[in-house]
């Protein structure tokens, strides 16, 4: 059983340990904000880009835009989950 002594020592090594990690989810959560207006900017940085692809014909014939539009749609994809990682921290 712990003595008074010991109690004392470990609620305040307790409390340390406390305000470092709210320190390092803190940190996580601002580091979370920054990733997700990173991503949101991608529509606006890249929209010639986006808008380029787009306009590509579904059944083209042109590997480059076929490749283009198959990469696009995978990276949206991962986009969209990193999006949503990156705003469910920020909600913490």
């Amino acid at each position: 059983m712990a003595t008074p002594s010991q109690i004392k020592s470990g609620l305040d090594q307790i409390a340390v340990l406390i305000t470092e990690q709210r320190a390092v989810v803190e940190k996580a959560q601002s580091n979370a904000a920054n990733a997700s207006a990173a991503l949101a900017a991608i529509a606006t940085d890249y929209a010639d880009v986006i808008t380029t692809i787009d306009a590509f014909a579904v059944n083209s014939t042109d590997y480059f835009e076929r490749m283009a539009k198959a990469e696009k749609a995978k990276m949206q994809a991962e986009f969209i989950a990193l999006k949503a990682d990156a705003d469910a921290i920020m909600a913490v």
